[in-house]
């Protein structure tokens, strides 16, 4: 009798242990973190609509996205908005955007990897590319700190007086120097603030501490009526002055005049794209993203429309990727997935 009843024991724990072996439970996956507060684990199911308290984010893209959409996060710019750092072992910055969360900023890449964590507050350099809050470090495209910064250099300003038609540099002191070629060396066009450049005195109260070539010749600097284009060689790109100008589109400058954004040569000035947009990006290949009455979108070298003009917000592309906002968040999008349709 003992013995029979072991037997019925025995065969109840064998099923009890295949069941357990054979079927998790419902919410128990295999999770492997992927980036700060995001896992592979899919969001619970809800037990009703109105009950969405435990509710867990995703990773898993949604139709449509290679990355997210993620709602955690604010892209700010793309990498690629920047020229080259001039000191830095920096490489494929156009894969990177800076990223805002919680008030501080850190840089992600196109697969959604959190490349440099927002807790270090980065910022961009033009000598050092990215660095930290009080530039001790330097960090490659990995997040791996390459050394500290303290280089002194800041960029210089450029002044472009308008009644005395003559290019100045601004120098240590802020001395103002005219411009050379031995004052100021660029391969890239300049932009160059439009102002007026006033004889003043050191007793003046709004003085500022600018001076002419010389320290016992203060002036004063007017604020910027719009910005021009100068060539390497300190000559006039095109002699058009601009609301605002964007920096570092390569082959391409991205300029904004009557409050509409357009695109013009950097070699030559010529118009490429005319001034249509309420908002613009440079260009980073042969994609830029543009503002439209109806939201963002992306435009070719030629201007035309080559997607959907709907996001809300939207990132420079490279390879033809970027990091684009819905009402769901930011989110990698294949741009050939959102083809752009007349009508």
């Amino acid at each position: 009798m003992i013995k029979q009843w072991l037997s019925i024991l025995l065969v109840v724990c064998l099923a009890m242990a295949m069941t357990a072996c054979g079927q998790k439970a419902k919410g128990d996956y295999d999770v492997e973190v992927i980036r700060p507060d995001h896992s592979s684990a899919p969001a619970p199911s809800k037990p009703n609509k109105e009950d969405t308290s435990d509710a867990e984010p995703t990773a898993t893209p949604q139709a449509g996205y290679l990355v997210g959409p993620l709602d955690d996060i604010e892209i700010t710019t793309s990498l690629a908005d920047y020229s080259a750092p001039s000191n830095s072992e920096l490489k494929n910055r156009e894969q990177l955007a800076f990223f805002t969360q919680n008030g501080k900023t850190g840089v992600i890449d196109f697969e959604g990897n959190i490349v440099i964590p927002a807790e270090k507050n980065v910022h961009w350099c033009p000598v050092c590319g990215i660095t930290n809050e009080g530039e001790t470090e330097i960090y490659n495209e990995k997040g791996e700190v390459i050394g500290s910064g303290g280089h002194g250099a800041t960029e210089l300003g450029l002044y472009y007086d308008a009644d005395k038609k003559s290019l100045y540099v601004e120098g240590e002191f802020g001395i103002l120097q005219p411009w050379n070629a031995n004052t100021l060396t660029t391969l890239e066009p300049m932009i160059v603030s439009v102002v007026t450049i006033s004889d003043t005195t050191q007793d003046d109260p709004n003085w500022k501490g600018y001076s002419l070539q010389q320290e016992d010749h203060p002036v004063s600097i007017s604020d910027a009526t719009g910005y021009m284009l100068f060539k390497p060689d300190g000559t006039a790109l095109n002699g058009e002055v601009y609301q605002e100008v964007q920096r570092a589109s390569v082959g391409t400058f991205a300029v904004k005049k009557d409050g509409l954004w357009g695109y013009v040569n950097q070699e030559t000035g010529e118009q490429l794209v005319n001034f249509l947009y309420l908002d613009a990006r440079p260009f980073c290949g042969d994609r830029a993203a543009v503002k439209t009455e109806t939201g963002w979108g992306y435009i070719s070298l030629a201007g035309a429309k080559k997607t959907s003009m709907t996001f809300l917000k939207a990132a420079s592309a490279y390879d033809g990727k970027a990091w684009v906002k819905t009402s769901d968040g930011w989110g990698v999008i294949k741009l050939s997935d959102y083809p752009f349709k007349k009508g």
